[in-house]
């Protein structure tokens, strides 16, 4: 493949705008950015640019191509009047928190970058204040969550609300077709994800962003997943029609079926929440709790408490089914795992994920009948491993036995045949007595030879007793370990 001088063709952009939507992917995102850079160049820099919204962002590009240090000065300047309001007081309408700042300029960033504006981003991140951890939000509770479904308005929010706090999805990873969620089985103690087959649900899986670079795998719990069964009957019912894998899960009441907005889906769970009476504890301008990321804040927090293997490994699977990268920089790249492995670790927490009382003591309940369960089973397995060792141990002794004989035997059998030559044992002594009488042999050699063979008799007395000895102990040790696992007090 060759090309040629004639096919390079330069890129014409109707409006700075377009090279600035097709890089934001998201749809989530892309409504922030756009409502950000709104803010922006049509409040903040009211007095600077003029038009529309679309003439201003025109102004803007063009400006800072002509001259990128004014635009460089523009950023400065803006991230200046932003950095004094965060020293008024948290108050005040107009606080902002330092941790905010960053914000205002991503789109602005995102659209000299697409509009090949160079700008020295270094200048600019500079200026910015130091920013705080505001260690007083947290995520939703348990009960809170609960007392949400008392005051939900139908069978949507209660799937809303279920699988926002199983899944510790965002608000944007709602963006689902009915063919992303997968339901897991157990069957025979182990999970799999054939529908073909009869067992229980153990969980679903989610895909998130399926599609896209993003694409990560999340789970919801049973209970969660009843919900959104619950609603797919609604959803059959305003369409007349059930839904197809492609068909989007969460949708608007009107029309064809179309996802439902993130601000739509806001809106439904900040009136189902003001209705529970959960709207208060406001911390300056911000709520104790945020209305959706409070449900991510649930999700990772009940995983991770859960947990009874605090590893490496388990939270790198946590944050994997936050949509995060992991603990380190590399882990994406070498700490592989699959949808199974991930579920395996999920389920830990399915009870504790569970909202319904009632749900989450039937839950607990089978967790710890199946942890007796395998605990019997363990047990039984370690004393049929005792029972082995010591039917082994008895074998071995039997054979050093028979072994101990035979060589007793084997002794008496050359013991005798000396004899029968003349020569046995303490009669050889004599023989050599009778020798050195003779002035055949030295009498020094002959005690010499008395004192060996008495010490030679002794060591295999004592060797044959150490290891009847040993033998005889390590039985008994089994039969001791063996009667107390029978009586229920091995520990």
């Amino acid at each position: 493949m060759k090309l040629t001088r004639e096919e390079i063709v330069r890129v014409k952009d109707a409006s700075p705008l377009d090279p600035f939507r097709q890089a934001i992917k998201s749809e989530a995102t892309l409504g922030y950015y756009t409502s950000t850079l709104r803010l922006v160049v049509c409040e903040f820099l009211e007095d600077v640019l003029k038009g529309t919204f679309e003439e201003r962002v025109s102004q803007l590009v063009d400006h800072a191509r002509e001259d990128p240090l004014w635009a460089r000065d523009l950023c400065i300047s803006l991230s200046g009047k932003l950095r004094a309001r965060t020293k008024l007081p948290e108050g005040d309408e107009d606080h902002l928190n330092p941790a905010s700042i960053a914000n205002y300029f991503k789109p602005i960033k995102k659209l000299f970058d697409m509009n090949d504006i160079v700008l020295s981003w270094s200048r600019v991140y500079a200026t910015y204040p130091e920013s705080y951890d505001d260690s007083r939000s947290r995520g939703w509770a348990r009960e809170e969550i609960s007392v949400m479904l008392r005051h939900v308005g139908d069978v949507i929010d209660r799937a809303l609300i279920l699988v926002l706090a199983s899944s510790g999805v965002r608000v944007g990873g709602l963006d689902l077709t009915w063919g992303d969620v997968q339901p897991i089985y157990r069957v025979d103690g182990k999970l799999v994800m054939d529908p073909g087959v009869e067992g229980e649900i153990a969980c679903a899986v989610l895909h998130v962003y399926r599609g896209s670079p993003e694409h990560y795998c999340t789970f919801i719990t049973p209970e969660a997943l009843a919900a959104l069964q619950d609603y797919g009957r609604l959803w059959a019912k305003l369409k007349n029609r059930q839904p197809r894998e492609d068909d989007p899960v969460f949708i608007t009441r009107v029309g064809m079926p179309k996802n439902a907005s993130p601000p739509v889906i806001r809106k439904r769970l900040d009136k189902v929440i003001r209705e529970a009476g959960l709207r208060a504890g406001k911390n300056g301008k911000r709520f104790e709790v945020p209305i959706l990321h409070g449900f991510r804040r649930f999700f990772n927090k009940t995983v991770k408490d859960v947990s009874t293997n605090d590893t490496a490994g388990s939270r790198i699977r946590t944050e994997y089914m936050m949509g995060h990268q992991g603990v380190g920089s590399l882990d994406k790249n070498y700490y592989k795992t699959d949808v199974l492995e991930l579920a395996a670790a999920y389920v830990m927490a399915v009870p504790d994920l569970t909202i319904d009382d009632a749900d989450r003591l039937r839950l607990s309940n089978k967790r710890l009948s199946d942890k007796v369960r395998m605990a019997e089973d363990e047990k039984d397995e370690k004393m049929a491993r005792m029972e082995a060792e010591m039917a082994r141990m008895k074998e071995e002794a039997e054979r050093l036995k028979e072994e101990k004989d035979e060589r007793v035997e084997r002794m008496e059998k050359e013991l005798a045949e000396l004899r029968g030559r003349g020569a046995p044992g303490t009669d050889l002594v004599a023989a050599f007595r009778g020798a050195a009488n003779a002035d055949g042999v030295p009498g020094s050699v002959v005690e010499s030879l008395t004192g060996m063979m008495r010490q030679l008799e002794e060591s295999r007395k004592a060797d044959m007793q150490e290891m009847q000895e040993k033998h005889d102990a390590q039985i008994d040790e089994l039969k001791r370990a063996l009667d107390m696992e029978r009586s229920g007090s091995w520990t």
